[in-house]
């Protein structure tokens, strides 16, 4: 498990760098998904290094996705990968794992001269959006909750560590209580195994490292990507009338509701990024005159 993780974030990390690279990571992705008998994990994460060599360089991806033959087949996997990945919006757990996916496609849709594999399954493509950005815009409003409870947590220890300082019996209890972790954390890495990684990355998947992509100052955000798709397909309208054939009145609504979450998510970071650099600034104009003449 852990080989097809760090590909993914090798991919991620390395674009535009690692061509020569990608047809053998994408080849044993695509070999574990061949495979008769995976774990929806297993699953997950092929599926994900083949994503995340669609944004990589969709161009490059699609052609080495239509060159891979399964075994003992000459039949191409393009169709079956993407009905494969449409099925699974599902089993993409983590943060990360859902943004590569919606980023990925966007790139590859509006991408000028890469193939468009989508004709025969484009009644999945909108939903597939939908349930990975719902998913992600749930996501994150807990995870900024659990932010806050801990900023407000890390405040009341702040509090009571101040109070327990105030005498030399507290202070010398804390000292021992660091001394003791930190005897604690070197016995762990004594008993490490790093021959032994099985498991290790089970739980969190991509979740446990940071990449380009998962830092929500810099990177791309997924929803306004959505959305700048949406004004795409309206002004390429063959595009848009394959894709959108198949969006009922539900859909449409919850592609409103995430376009509207896309233009908060603007309105938020802006807000932010002014806060940082001192809040807003006001600066009046108008010279008051040194002489009033009434006349």
């Amino acid at each position: 498990m852990s080989v097809v993780v760090v590909m993914t974030v090798v991919v991620v990390m390395h674009r535009g760098k690692i061509d020569h690279m990608l047809h053998m990571f994408m080849s044993l992705a695509l070999d574990k998904l061949a495979q008769s008998v995976q774990t929806q994990e297993l699953r997950a994460m092929a599926l994900l290094v083949v994503v995340s060599a669609i944004w990589y360089n969709p161009v490059l991806a699609m052609h080495l996705l239509d060159k891979y033959k399964l075994p003992n087949s000459n039949e191409s996997v393009v169709e079956q990968f993407f009905n494969q990945l449409f099925s699974d919006a599902e089993v993409f757990i983590g943060i990360h794992d859902k943004k590569v996916a919606v980023l990925a496609l966007c790139e590859l849709i509006m991408h000028p001269t890469a193939p468009k594999p989508f004709e025969h399954i484009a009644d999945k493509l909108i939903p597939f959006f939908i349930t990975l950005l719902k998913n992600l815009r749930i996501a994150y409003q807990l995870r900024r909750e659990e932010e806050n409870e801990e900023e407000d947590g890390d405040d009341d220890d702040d509090d009571e560590d101040d109070e327990e300082l105030e005498s030399e019996d507290d202070e010398w209890d804390t000292v021992v209580m660091v001394i003791e972790d930190g005897a604690e954390y070197v016995a762990k890495l004594e008993e490490f195994d790093p021959t032994d990684m099985k498991g290790v990355f089970d739980l969190e998947h991509l979740e446990c490292f940071d990449t380009i992509l998962d830092d929500e100052d810099t990177s791309p955000c997924e929803f306004n990507t959505f959305k700048k798709l949406l004004e795409f397909l309206l002004q390429n309208k063959g595009g848009h009338d394959v894709l959108m054939k198949c969006v009922d009145s539900d859909l449409q609504r919850d592609m409103q509701s995430l376009v509207e979450f896309a233009d908060k998510e603007s309105a938020r970071k802006r807000s932010e990024m002014i806060e940082e650099q001192g809040g807003y600034n006001f600066t009046n104009s108008f010279q008051v005159p040194q002489q009033f003449n009434f006349g």
